[in-house]
């Protein structure tokens, strides 16, 4: 029997216990600002360690580790596979079909947060690896890797994630993919770029002469809707990079805004934030270019009002090689498994790929399960995905590593 054939067998058997480890994934909840990720990252390693893979657990604070995974403690990387262990809010739970936390099972669908960004991609990266460490000879003396990182939902700075483990030597493969969900193979992804921008007034009371005839007081509130509206008006052209097409600079001003201090007062303060997702023509310091010219409009109108704005994140639109390897190799297999021929694309969401295209590491910025409504209500992955998702992971690493 082949090594494929084997591994497909191997993935068969394993199906259930691939279908439960998932659910405890989801049960564990990890939702950044509200869960340490110590708990679902021990969670990992303890099911990594029962399957024989190689685990150990490394981070700048010891609540929100790492967890690196290994079919062996030694040879050369060839498939790295990627989950964040974090997750988004859940939200209003009585607004779910089932309560979000507790990996209830219907209709061949798993729900619960975190089911496809990124708790039913590790599962099957987790279970490939288990899958590839009882057949050694598919790798040719190399190895496969996954690694969990903690805190990308807050901007995918990678900060606590790849950039420590790269300063460390612990990132390395001929190709990656960071196992998000869907059949596309996406290469890069748009850049994001976010503000918290300032405004301030003058404050006064409300029922004074002096703010009835305009001498004194300036409301930050209004001069701030005053700047969000001409950057929601800006414009920008769709791209003309390759597979950037589709998408153009889009402006999301006040996403959050907060300001004022009393009813009968004129506020004097305001702050918001702006989300910006960008093409490869766009970056940060372009951006800022045309708020000055906006903020010195507003101020010529109401020169009481104060304008500053501090960069938040600062990530990169990135698009891997779409001649290496890794790519050819998982379409082949894509259309073997599911049956499909995948299409080459970018995403319009920003994630931590970047940071691994960065170093040179040709990457699948988002491939894996398939389920829907990632950062919604009722999300969830589709039972059987797991298993070929699985599967499409280890045919991947055994044929990288040839």
């Amino acid at each position: 029997m082949d090594t494929e054939k084997q591994l497909t067998g191997t993935l068969s058997r394993l199906q259930p216990d691939l279908i439960a480890f998932c659910r405890r994934l989801i049960q564990t909840p990890s939702v950044n600002g509200v869960d340490d990720e110590v708990h679902l990252a021990e969670t990992i390693a303890a099911e990594a360690r029962r399957l024989g893979l190689h685990v150990f657990l490394t981070g700048e604070f010891p609540n929100r580790p790492n967890v690196v995974v290994s079919t062996s403690d030694e040879g050369e990387t060839g498939l790295l596979l990627l989950g964040h262990l974090d997750t988004v809010p859940a939200g209003d739970p009585q607004s779910w079909r089932y309560p979000p936390f507790s990996g209830e099972i219907a209709d061949g669908k798993l729900y619960g947060r975190g089911a496809i960004d990124t708790k039913g991609g590790i599962a099957a990266a987790i279970y490939a690896l288990a899958a590839l460490k009882q057949h050694p000879e598919a790798l040719a003396g190399g190895r496969a890797q996954f690694i969990g990182v903690p805190d990308e939902e807050t901007g995918a700075t990678g900060t606590l994630g790849i950039k420590y483990l790269a300063a460390r030597g612990l990132i390395n493969g001929k190709g990656a993919i960071y196992a998000y969900s869907g059949s596309d193979i996406i290469l890069g992804h748009r850049g994001l770029v976010r503000y918290r921008l300032y405004c301030t007034g003058e404050s006064i009371h409300t029922g004074a002469h002096s703010w009835q005839e305009g001498t004194a007081g300036a409301n930050a509130v209004t001069g701030m809707a005053r700047f969000l509206l001409a950057l929601e008006a800006l414009t920008f052209p769709y791209s003309t990079t390759p597979y950037f097409e589709q998408f153009k600079t889009i402006v999301t001003p006040g996403t959050m805004i907060n300001g004022g201090v009393s009813i009968n007062i004129v506020p004097d303060h305001c702050e918001a934030l702006v989300d910006i997702r960008t093409t490869p023509e766009q970056d940060a310091a372009a951006l800022e270019t045309r708020f000055d010219p906006l903020i010195a409009q507003i101020q010529t109108e109401h020169p009481r009002l104060k304008f500053r704005y501090e960069r938040l994140n600062d990530i990169p639109a990135a698009c891997s090689d779409e001649s290496a390897l890794v790519f050819s190799i998982l379409a082949d297999i894509v259309m073997q498994v599911r049956g499909i021929t995948p299409k080459k694309t970018v995403a319009g969401p920003a994630n931590e790929g970047y940071l691994l295209i960065e170093q040179g590491m040709p990457t699948v910025c988002g491939f894996g399960v398939i389920g829907a409504n990632a950062h919604a209500v009722d999300e969830y992955v589709e039972l059987d995905s797991l298993m070929d998702t699985a599967l499409i992971f280890a045919l991947t690493a055994q044929r990288l590593a040839l």
